[in-house]
C-alpha cells in the first residue's frame, strides 16, 4: 500500500462547519472486528495547523483509528466530520514497493501516472527542498532506505497540497537523528502552511515536544490534551499500557 489521496465524497459522513478553525472532528466512534471491540467511544477534534499525536501500545487501536479517518476501515459506529473542501493524504506505516517498476525518486515525483500529481515544477521542487531529498533524486526508489521512503511519500503529500496529512508510525524505521529531522519537517509544514498532521506513534520522548496535542489510547482514550498538561506521564502510560 502506498501514499493515498482521498476523495472527500467517498468518506465524509457529514460536513463540519468551519467553526473555531476545526478541520476534523470524530464523535462517539466505535469499531469492532467481529466480536472484538478495537475502538470504543472515541471523541477527537483536530485544529487547522496542529500536530496531533496518538500514542499507545501495539494493538491499542491507533492504526485502526487513522484508517477509519482515511476511509479504509469502514463499518464503524459514530461520525467522522471534516471541514469543507479538505484535501487529505494518508501515509501507511509500511510502503509496499513489490510491484513498483524500476523508477528514480525524481521520476516518482514528477511523472506519476496519476493526474493529481502532475503539478507545475515549482510545487514539486519546493516539496523536494522542504523534505530534503534533493540528494537522492537520481536513486532508484527500490534502493532508498525506509526513512528516505517516508520523506519521499511526505513530499508526495505536499505536492497534492493536502490540508490534512495522516501518518501511521512515520518514524518507526528511523534512527534518532532521522527522527529529529522528520519532526522538524512536519513542524515546519504545519506552522508555515497551516497543514494539520494526525500521527500515530509509540515514541513518547520525541512525540511530546513535537506535538500540539496528545491523545493516549488503548482501545479507548485514557488522556488527551496539550503535552505540557501531562503531569504524571509515567502513571498515565502505566495505567493503559498494562491493560
Amino acid at each position: 500500500m502506498s501514499h493515498i489521496n482521498i476523495e472527500k465524497k467517498s468518506i465524509f459522513d457529514k460536513k463540519l462547519s468551519n467553526v473555531n478553525n476545526c478541520i476534523l472532528k470524530i464523535e462517539n466512534l466505535t469499531l469492532s472486528y467481529g466480536n472484538k471491540k478495537v475502538l470504543d467511544n472515541i471523541n477527537i477534534s483536530v485544529q487547522r495547523g496542529d500536530i496531533v499525536t496518538i500514542l499507545g501500545p501495539n494493538g491499542g487501536g491507533k492504526t485502526s483509528l487513522v484508517k477509519a479517518v482515511a476511509g479504509i476501515n469502514k463499518g464503524y459506529i459514530g461520525s467522522i466530520l471534516f471541514a469543507d473542501n479538505v484535501k487529505i493524504s494518508y501515509m501507511p506505516q509500511n510502503f509496499s514497493i513489490g510491484n513498483l517498476m524500476p523508477i528514480t525518486v525524481e521520476s516518482f515525483l514528477f511523472n506519476s501516472s496519476s493526474k493529481r500529481f502532475k503539478k507545475n515544477q515549482s510545487i514539486v521542487t519546493e516539496a523536494i527542498e522542504l523534505v530534503g531529498i534533493g540528494n537522492i533524486l537520481k536513486n532508484q526508489v527500490l534502493e532508498i532506505s525506509a526513512g528516505q521512503t517516508q520523506l519521499l511519500l511526505l513530499a508526495r503529500c505536499l505536492i497534492s497540497e493536502s490540508d490534512l496529512i495522516i501518518l501511521d508510525e512515520p518514524v518507526s524505521a528511523m534512527d534518532i537523528n532521522a527522527r529529529a529531522k522528520f519532526y522538524d519537517i512536519i513542524n515546519k509544514i504545519a506552522k508555515e502552511r497551516s497543514v494539520s498532521i494526525l500521527m500515530t506513534s509509540h515514541d513518547l520522548n520525541s512525540a511530546l515536544p513535537s506535538s500540539d496535542y496528545i491523545i493516549c489510547i488503548n482501545n479507548t482514550i485514557y488522556y488527551q490534551g496539550k503535552p505540557d498538561e501531562i503531569m504524571e506521564i509515567n502513571e498515565i502510560f502505566g495505567s493503559y499500557a498494562a491493560k
